[in-house]
């Protein structure tokens, strides 16, 4: 199934995210992918990712990132120097220090 993108304008520029996930050893993992949209609403540039999880290690079937967090974690990515050129993936880590309401940042590794 195809996942509908999101448009996501943040200091100007316009980013298309969306927000899914899955659960790994019983554990709701979030994930969170954003790319550089262009005027054409074309994607560019290396895509920005995260995974999290429910604050209380992930034991509520209700965790989902919402445009909020999409926001912060390009906000922190753009400050960490991702950018439109390049490919690949830019994940943020837990010691990035990405503070969200309700979730948690773990490790890439952790959702395979």
């Amino acid at each position: 199934m195809k996942k509908k993108h999101r448009k996501l304008v943040v200091d100007g520029l316009a980013y298309a995210w969306v927000g899914d996930w899955r659960y790994v050893s019983g554990v709701r993992v979030v994930r969170i992918r954003a790319w550089f949209q262009t005027e054409e609403d074309r994607k560019v540039g290396p895509m920005l990712a995260v995974n999290l999880e429910g604050k209380g290690n992930g034991m509520t079937d209700d965790s989902a990132a919402l445009p909020r967090d999409a926001r912060e974690a390009i906000l922190l990515a753009r400050r960490l120097g991702w950018s439109p050129e390049g490919r690949g993936t830019f994940w943020i880590q837990p010691e990035h220090g990405l503070v969200l309401e309700a979730l948690s940042v773990i490790a890439p590794d952790a959702s395979t």
